[in-house]
């Protein structure tokens, strides 16, 4: 089988192929894929964050009561102590209460310096814990995925 017509068909038909995976390989979404720090499970679009219906279920259908472990300095303007000046400080925010479009969160009264702590407290007995009912943060609920995506929240936990 030595048609030559028939081998420069299939090659050009291969060279098309190929020409076409490498240029669906260097879009790479929204951002032209050299953004490495804010890709995400959906497939590195920084356009599009994480939709609710991604979202732990916990944080897609905030209840009074539940907790989330998360960067308490982005949330809040209070001094945590024990964490050098800008640097970032964790611990546990609680729903007080939920509207159609916003949900209202107190902080803890300490934090940790690293992420860990936050979850691990999370995840522990929760017995220790002094909440700052002074203050009342709202974040809106289209926000909840962007944050989730940014690890401004880590992980939410319903009592």
């Amino acid at each position: 089988m030595s048609n030559p017509q028939g081998s420069s068909l299939i090659m050009r038909m291969l060279a098309a192929c190929a020409l076409a995976l490498a240029l669906a390989a260097c879009s790479g979404g929204g951002s032209g894929g050299g953004n490495d720090a804010g890709a995400s499970a959906s497939g590195g679009n920084d356009d599009a964050p994480a939709s609710a219906a991604e979202l732990d279920p916990v944080l897609a259908d905030p209840q009074i009561g539940d907790l989330y472990a998360a960067e308490l300095t982005h949330f809040s303007g209070v001094d945590f102590g024990g964490t050098d000046d800008g640097e970032p400080a964790y611990g546990l925010m609680k729903v007080i209460a939920v509207a159609d479009d916003r949900v209202t969160l107190n902080t803890e009264m300490g934090a940790w310096p690293k992420p860990r702590g936050a979850v691990n407290e999370l995840r522990g007995d929760l017995s220790g814990i002094q909440w700052d009912e002074q203050e009342k943060i709202e974040i809106y609920r289209n926000e909840l995925p962007k944050l989730v995506a940014d690890e401004k929240i880590l992980e939410a936990r319903r009592m």
